[in-house]
C-alpha cells in the first residue's frame, strides 16, 4: 500500500501543502457543487449504458455521497486511509460489474462540468484545476483497484488464501458455537468469528456459488444476538455449517489429491508414464493421459477431450506437441466447492506433461 500510495504522489506530484490549496477549492466550488452534481446525473441518464445502473429514485442519495466524497478528497490529507477509501470504490464498481471505461467517462463528465463554471468566474480556473487533479488521481486509484479485483478473481493463486480464511472461519465458528450457552456467548469469540467473516469478502462471488451467502449469514447472526432463543441460532447455524462442511468436505479431497499430483509428477518425469517406450503412438500418449488426470482427479473433472485446433470453451487448455504433431488438451471441471484450487493442481499436471512431451520427442 506504501509503495502505491508513493508512486501516485510522484506521478501526479502531489504535495503535503496540496491540502490548504485542496480546502480554498473546495471552498470556492461550493456555491456550484448541487448545480454541477445535477447536470452530471442528467448526461450520465441520456446514455443507456448508465440508465441501469442508476434508479431515479436513488439520484437524491448518490448525489449527496458524490458531494460527499469529493468533499473528504478535498478536505483530508492524500494518505492511506483516503487512498483506502477511494480503493472501495474500485472494488464496488468491480462487484457491481461496471467497466472502468464508465468510471472513467463519469469523471470525464464530472471534469467537464466543474471546469465550465470559470466561464462564470474564471478566477475559478487554479481552483478548479486542482479539483480535476485530484479527480484523476481518484480515477487512476479506482481504476487500478478494479483490475486488481478482477486479477484476484480469475487467478488460482487466489484459493490459497480463501482456503486460509475458510480455515481461520471454521475454527472461529467451532469456538463461537462452544462458548453458546443457554444461548449467551462469550464477546471475544463472537468478535472473532465476525472478523473471520469479514475476512472473506472479498470471496464472496466465489463462496456464493457454493452456498455459503456472507450477508445471509449475517444478518441471520444478528438476529440470533437480537433474539437469544433456538430457532434464531438453528436458522443461522443452518446457513453455515452445511455449506463450510461441504467446503472442507472438498479441501480434505484437494489435500489427497496434492499428495497425488507430486507423485503423478514424478512418475511423469522420471518413469515416462506417458511415453512409455520410444515406440509410443500418438493414441497411447493420448490414452495415458486421459489415464494419468482421471487416476489422481477424477473426482474434480467433468471432462477431458483432445482436439486439433485450438479453442476456447474449456477452462484449462493446453497446446502439446508429441514427435512434430501438435494437439491440444481440453478440460472442464466439476462444480466443486474450491475450484480455483483445483484447477491450479490440475494445471500444474498438465503442464509436467507438456514438458515431458516436448523432451521425450526430442
Amino acid at each position: 500500500m506504501a509503495t502505491k500510495l508513493e508512486l501516485i504522489k510522484e506521478i501526479y506530484k502531489l504535495d503535503a501543502n496540496d491540502l490548504q490549496e485542496k480546502k480554498e477549492a473546495l471552498q470556492k466550488i461550493k456555491p456550484y457543487i448541487d448545480d454541477i452534481m445535477d447536470s452530471f446525473y442528467e448526461k450520465l441518464l441520456e446514455k443507456e449504458e448508465f440508465a441501469q445502473f442508476i434508479e431515479l429514485d436513488q439520484i437524491p442519495q448518490l448525489k449527496q455521497k458524490q458531494i460527499k466524497f469529493v468533499a473528504e478528497l478535498l478536505s483530508k490529507p492524500f494518505d492511506e486511509a483516503m487512498y483506502k477509501k477511494i480503493a472501495k470504490v474500485g472494488v464496488v464498481h468491480y462487484h457491481i460489474k461496471l467497466d472502468p471505461i464508465y468510471m472513467s467517462y463519469g469523471y470525464h463528465l464530472l471534469s467537464e462540468l466543474i471546469l465550465n463554471q470559470s466561464k462564470k468566474d474564471p478566477t475559478l480556473l487554479p481552483y478548479l484545476k486542482l479539483v480535476i487533479k485530484y479527480l484523476k488521481v481518484s480515477d487512476a486509484i479506482m481504476s487500478h483497484e478494479y483490475f486488481s479485483q478482477k486479477t484476484l478473481s480469475e487467478s488460482p493463486y487466489r484459493a490459497n488464501n480463501l482456503f486460509m480464511a475458510i480455515n481461520e472461519l471454521h475454527m472461529a465458528y467451532i469456538r463461537y458455537k462452544s462458548s453458546v450457552v443457554d444461548f449467551s456467548s462469550d464477546e471475544e469469540a463472537q468478535n472473532a468469528f465476525m472478523q473471520s467473516l469479514e475476512s472473506l469478502k472479498e470471496y464472496r462471488d466465489i463462496l456464493a456459488d457454493i452456498g455459503i451467502n456472507l450477508n445471509t449469514i449475517k444478518r441471520f447472526h444478528t438476529e440470533f444476538i437480537h433474539n437469544r432463543d433456538e430457532k434464531s441460532f438453528l436458522t443461522f447455524k443452518n446457513a453455515l455449517e452445511k455449506p463450510l462442511n461441504d467446503l472442507n468436505v472438498t479441501a480434505y479431497l484437494a489435500t489427497g489429491s496434492s499428495l497425488a499430483l507430486l507423485r503423478a509428477m514424478t512418475e511423469t518425469i522420471n518413469e515416462k508414464m506417458i511415453v512409455k517406450k520410444e515406440d509410443t503412438s500418438f493414441q497411447e500418449v493420448k490414452e495415458n493421459i486421459f489415464v494419468m488426470l482421471t487416476q489422481n482427479f477424477a473426482w474434480a473433472i467433468e471432462s477431458i477431450v483432445f482436439v486439433e485446433k485450438e479453442e476456447e470453451e474449456y477452462e484449462i487448455f493446453k497446446h502439446l506437441m508429441y514427435k512434430g504433431k501438435v494437439f491440444f488438451l481440453g478440460i472442464n471441471l466439476k462444480n466443486t466447492s474450491n475450484k480455483l484450487y483445483i484447477a491450479e493442481m490440475i494445471d500444474l499436471l498438465c503442464e509436467t506433461i507438456k514438458i515431458t512431451l516436448y523432451l521425450r520427442s526430442k
